[in-house]
Parts: C-alpha cells; sequence; structure tokens
C-alpha cells in the first residue's frame, strides 16, 4: 500500500512538472511573439499574444508556430497618423526572420471619436451599428448611413432618411443625394501587400476594417494607411 502511495505521489509529482514546463513554454513563446511583432511593427505599442496550450508539443519541435491570437492596443496608420487598435489572427507563423505567415486575419478598428471628428457631416453620432447625422432644412431630418467598401476604397453610403419618425428609403431620394455622401466620406486605404480587404463595420467601439492575406510577411503590416 505504502509502494503504491509513493507511485501515485511520484506520477502526480511529474505531470506537475510537466504541465509546468509546458506553461513555462508557453510563456517564452509568447513572450517572443511578442517581441517579433513589436520589432517589425515599430508604429506598434500595447502588444500581447496568446497561442493555444494544446499546440505547445507541436510548436516546439517545428520550424513554425501553427497559430497564435495577438492584440495591439495603439498602431498608427501611414501617411496621415490615425491612431488604430489591431487585432491579428495568424496561423503557420515561420520562427524564421523576417516572418512569413501563412494565413493572416487583421482587423483594424479606428476609435469612434476619431470618425466623428472625421465625417465632416456635423453632430455625428453612432447608433446601431450606423453613422446618423442631421439633414434636412433646420437640420430637422436624420440620415442615417452605413459603412461600404470597393477594392481598397472606404466610404458611407445613405440608408435612409428619417424625418419626423417617417424612414424614407435612400432609393426614393435623388441620386446625386447618395454620391455627395460618398464623395465627402471616401477614403483611399494603404493595403499591405499579399492582404485583400474584405468588410468594414461600424460599432460603438470604432469603423472596423478586416483584412485577409496568406503567404505574408509580417513587417508588411506597418503600410497599412490611409490617403
Amino acid at each position: 500500500m505504502k509502494r503504491k502511495r509513493l507511485a501515485i505521489i511520484a506520477t502526480a509529482s511529474a505531470l506537475a512538472l510537466s504541465g509546468g514546463g509546458v506553461f513555462t513554454a508557453q510563456t517564452f513563446m509568447t513572450s517572443r511573439i511578442e517581441s517579433r511583432v513589436q520589432g517589425e511593427l515599430q508604429k506598434a505599442s500595447g502588444v500581447s499574444a496568446s497561442i493555444p496550450f494544446l499546440d505547445i508539443p507541436r510548436n516546439l519541435a517545428s520550424d513554425s508556430i501553427k497559430s497564435a491570437n495577438i492584440d495591439v492596443k495603439n498602431f498608427t496608420l501611414k501617411e496621415n497618423g490615425t491612431k488604430t487598435s489591431l487585432n491579428i489572427a495568424a496561423s503557420n507563423i515561420s520562427k524564421a526572420k523576417p516572418t512569413l505567415v501563412g494565413s493572416l486575419k487583421v482587423i483594424s478598428t479606428i476609435p469612434a471619436d476619431t470618425i466623428l471628428q472625421a465625417a465632416e457631416f456635423g453632430d455625428a453620432e453612432i447608433v446601431d451599428n450606423t453613422l446618423q447625422v442631421s439633414a434636412g432644412p433646420g437640420g430637422l431630418g436624420t440620415a442615417i448611413l452605413v459603412p461600404k467598401f470597393s477594392d481598397n476604397q472606404i466610404y458611407f453610403e445613405l440608408k435612409a432618411i428619417s424625418l419626423f419618425g417617417n424612414e424614407i428609403s435612400a432609393s426614393s431620394l435623388p441620386a446625386d443625394a447618395q454620391s455627395q455622401i460618398k464623395d465627402k466620406s471616401l477614403r483611399q486605404l494603404d493595403i499591405p501587400k499579399g492582404m485583400k480587404l474584405i468588410s468594414v463595420s461600424l460599432n460603438t467601439q470604432g469603423l472596423s476594417v478586416t483584412l485577409r492575406g496568406t503567404n505574408v510577411q509580417l513587417g508588411t503590416l506597418g503600410t497599412l494607411g490611409t490617403l
């Protein structure tokens, strides 16, 4: 009985040491990823990374990391110096430099305050994933705008006009009203090589721009900007 008890204690100790070793390896890897991101994206700060615990053994034995999620609290866009945050989902990340990422999804979020200031529509506010601004004589109505994208351009599109509680669809309004909104809000995105703009959305946090790419060098994210 005593021998059996000692065997159980020894097994439990080995498992604890093994778990501790994996945890140490995970901490080391996330630290290396954070350092690599900071080194290759000079305009990034507040970098944090996470990797799945179950991937640690494979990651240790391979020359690449299976997957990682990286958050960047502050990132400065090229050209206009706009501050954004980044959420990066990456897979098949090479350990060699420069860092090559097999599959990359990046969500860049421009803060709501920045969007409202840059909108140039006056008294704009974000409501239910739309941008709403005063419209019509004396500002009695409300123009409801939604973000759109085409190729590498982002802009706002007129969805409807709300007047005295009644909503008038944009399709019932003069065509030039739609074009005026688009022309006023149009921005050209400078997309990193190997990536493609796939969606834009608006929420209380701000305007989120989602990019995807394959076989992308991490450092090229530094070229992300608006013109």
